[in-house]
């Protein structure tokens, strides 16, 4: 059974009256373990099918399920999100009052980890990116990158079943973009972590199982 399921997705917006279609019957899957890209121009629907996926906008219709929960018939969308969903966005969004490792910490305090398993768990995840010698940094106290990188961390420090990305790499210079897509294969051999990233950059096709090209909310392409 595939780790999402979206079937016959559709959204439009209400302006004055008149109906603007954003999404217009949208269907595939995504498989554990299966870095799927969202490719296309501006106003494609890129972002608007990711806060679809992400449970972060419900009005929609159609079907989606995510680990074999159905989300259109779920109520509590908040425990979707922490349990079975990570984001990355193109900006960081680093708490910048806390440290690296205080960053990493509160998603699985949130969760109900303990203090002690949540402290383990953060710092093996910072080893995993080279960042452990920066525990007690603060976001402004590293580099872009770096910070882009605890980012990813962060989205599955809480072991989501599929991490949602929108334009992870669109602040980053090439090489620093470079360690973060790698970064993302790394996690998807070592974990069978699954990524959907929407994005322009056409360097991340390189990493991609599949690339879903979209326009005017439609998909027009798969490779």
């Amino acid at each position: 059974m595939p780790l999402l399921e979206a079937n016959n997705i559709i959204k439009s917006y209400s302006k004055t009256g008149f109906k603007i279609p954003v999404l217009n019957g949208l269907s595939f899957s995504v498989n554990a373990g299966e870095i799927l890209v969202l490719m296309g121009p501006s106003g494609s629907g890129k972002s608007t099918l990711l806060n679809i996926l992400g449970t972060l906008d419900s009005d929609f219709k159609g079907d989606l399920s995510i680990d074999g929960i159905s989300i259109t018939n779920t109520v509590d969308l908040a425990a979707i999100r922490r349990d079975k969903l990570g984001f990355v966005f193109q900006f960081h969004h680093l708490l910048p009052e806390f440290t690296i490792h205080e960053n990493l910490l509160i998603p699985r305090m949130i969760a109900g980890y303990s203090e002690d398993n949540s402290s383990d768990n953060s710092i093996k995840m910072l080893e995993l990116i080279g960042l452990e010698g920066r525990i007690a940094h603060y976001p402004n106290e590293i580099s872009g990158g770096e910070r882009q990188r605890v980012a990813v961390m962060r989205a599955l420090v809480n072991k989501p079943s599929l991490v949602l990305a929108d334009e992870p790499t669109g602040n980053l210079d090439r090489e620093n973009s470079q360690i973060l897509l790698k970064l993302m294969v790394d996690l998807k051999l070592k974990y069978q972590q699954s990524f959907v990233i929407a994005t322009h950059d056409q360097s991340i096709i390189e990493i991609a199982d599949r690339v879903l090209y979209l326009k005017d909310g439609k998909i027009i392409k798969e490779l």
